[in-house]
């Protein structure tokens, strides 16, 4: 677990803290294995690579230039991490202290230094990271008003979307049979991250994937 969650808090909504980015890029180093890739963040980034660099044209070939696999299960649940580089384990992503992909850079790293996770009743519960020590002094800052210029709208509908379905695909994936295993992992890797049109709406592909991954991933656990 990295230090981000390890040092977080709880914090309401109406609450201020004190809180200045100084540009001094020590929330982006240090940060092997930290830095989660949504599917939504996998889409956006690799839309916006595909014009500036010549060998990324599909979301594979982003999560094989930058990124790794992180299992979070035994039964082989796993998401994405960005990879990183030099000896202080910086972002693949900074360079001469600036973020690359600023403008799509990942969700984690827009609303830092909060973390917001979805509740049961369809709102969000919010902590805050207090890792970078330096960077909690200056003027008040106010957790809904960041949230509501850096939690962007998809993001949370996306968010929900996998807080609903997360569960049940984690079950069927404990059910599958071990000769079956890489099969599920595939379809799974192939409906979060991969099977995209890059130019139609996230929001309308991801829910109807993955509805498709939990029919085929209950399709495998149950054959007879």
């Amino acid at each position: 677990m990295n230090d981000a969650v390890l040092n977080a808090v709880q914090v309401s909504p109406s609450e201020k803290i004190s809180f200045r980015c100084t540009g001094c890029s020590a929330c982006c180093r240090h940060v092997r294995q930290s830095v989660v890739l949504e599917s939504l963040d996998v889409f956006r980034i690799t839309k916006y690579l595909r014009d500036r660099d010549s060998n990324i044209k599909s979301t594979d070939d982003f999560l094989e230039k930058h990124a790794e696999i992180a299992l979070l299960d035994e039964c082989g649940f796993f998401v994405f991490m960005l990879k990183v580089q030099d000896a202080d384990d910086a972002c693949v992503f900074l360079k001469e202290n600036r973020c690359m992909i600023h403008s799509v850079k990942p969700r984690a790293c827009r609303i830092y230094p909060f973390i917001a996770s979805p509740t049961e009743n369809g709102r969000f519960e919010y902590l805050v990271s207090k890792e970078q020590t330096h960077h909690f002094k200056g003027p008040n800052v106010s957790v809904s008003r960041w949230m509501n210029q850096y939690f962007l709208p998809d993001e949370r509908e996306a968010l929900h979307t996998d807080f609903r379905t997360v569960p049940h695909i984690a079950r069927l994936l404990r059910q599958i049979p071990e000769e079956r295993r890489k099969q599920a992992l595939s379809l799974f890797w192939w409906y979060r991250y991969s099977s995209f049109d890059l130019d139609g709406s996230f929001l309308e592909q991801y829910p109807i994937n993955l509805e498709r991954l939990q029919q085929e991933l209950s399709s495998l656990a149950f054959r007879k």
